[in-house]
């Protein structure tokens, strides 16, 4: 593909990424009416849509990004994007494992021992008391992905000569690290506060709507790409320089050119190089 058609292939899936803060406001509302069943399905069928155009501009990144990686010549621009995953699936399977430790050592608290059998209500908000220091852990692994995306862009800007791919990625890390401290706050302050999951998810939009920009400068970057000008083609006819043939004198007689001093045969009326009608005859 060429760099015109990645350029918008990379613009429509920074633009399908950027919809995914919708996610979680809508799952904010289908939190705060958990009642009202018409609402709840027309709600899970806005998010399922978005999820899918979410996913969608994912794939789409990726293939706009190794065409930029093979249009410029740069292979760190998609590379760094498969180290990103390599390491957010080793960073993915350590937390599950600490997240399922945690689990079993509070299922005591998760589920008292008691005659009366425990509400889904109070189950769900033992196990996110449970996991209060889990949600700075999954906040580092989505630090670790928004790092290697960062180092990509800053390739990208550096081969396209377009700044605001810095711009967007330094946005779109300052979210990711707001992130991270609003789930470090919410570990150390949580134990002593009964929180809902809705809350959990109200506290974590500041720091998505903050990497919307982000995609939304990014998306900018991307139609900035300027395609390679064409090559203009030569209407002049090309000439090839002929170096003059010597020219073996004749009865050690030669003749010379008034203009440009070349040496002609005796016999020539016009110099073979300059094309000129003066000719001297010198012995």
């Amino acid at each position: 593909m060429t760099i015109a058609s990645n350029r918008t292939i990379g613009g429509i899936a920074a633009c399908f990424i950027l919809i995914g803060v919708v996610n979680q406001v809508i799952e904010v509302f289908q939190y705060a009416f958990p009642s009202s069943n018409a609402a709840y399905l027309a709600l899970s069928g806005i998010s399922d849509a978005v999820g899918v155009l979410a996913f969608v501009g994912l794939l789409l990144f990726f293939i706009a990004m190794y065409g930029f990686s093979r249009d410029y010549g740069e292979r760190g621009i998609f590379n760094n994007l498969m180290y990103g995953i390599v390491a957010v699936i080793v960073a993915g399977v350590i937390a599950v494992v600490y997240t399922v430790i945690i689990l079993l050592f509070n299922i005591g608290n998760i589920i008292p021992n008691s005659s009366s059998s425990p509400s889904s209500t109070q189950i769900s908000s033992s196990v996110l008391h449970s996991l209060l220091p889990v949600f700075p852990v999954f906040a580092v692994i989505g630090l670790i992905w928004i790092w290697f995306n960062v180092r990509a862009f800053n390739l990208l800007a550096d081969k396209s000569t377009v700044v605001l791919f810095r711009t967007g990625a330094k946005v779109l890390l300052a979210g990711a690290a707001l992130t991270i401290a609003i789930a470090i706050v919410f570990a150390l302050i949580g134990s002593s506060y009964s929180w809902s999951y809705s809350t959990l998810l109200i506290l974590f939009i500041p720091g998505g709507l903050v990497q919307d920009v982000a995609w939304a400068l990014l998306a900018m970057a991307y139609f900035r790409i300027k395609p390679p000008a064409p090559q203009a083609l030569s209407t002049q006819p090309s000439f090839q320089a002929v170096a003059p043939a010597s020219v073996p004198a004749v009865s050690g007689q030669v003749k010379y050119c008034r203009y440009c001093g070349a040496q002609n045969p005796t016999d020539a009326i016009y110099c073979t190089r300059c094309g000129t009608k003066n000719l001297s005859q010198k012995s």
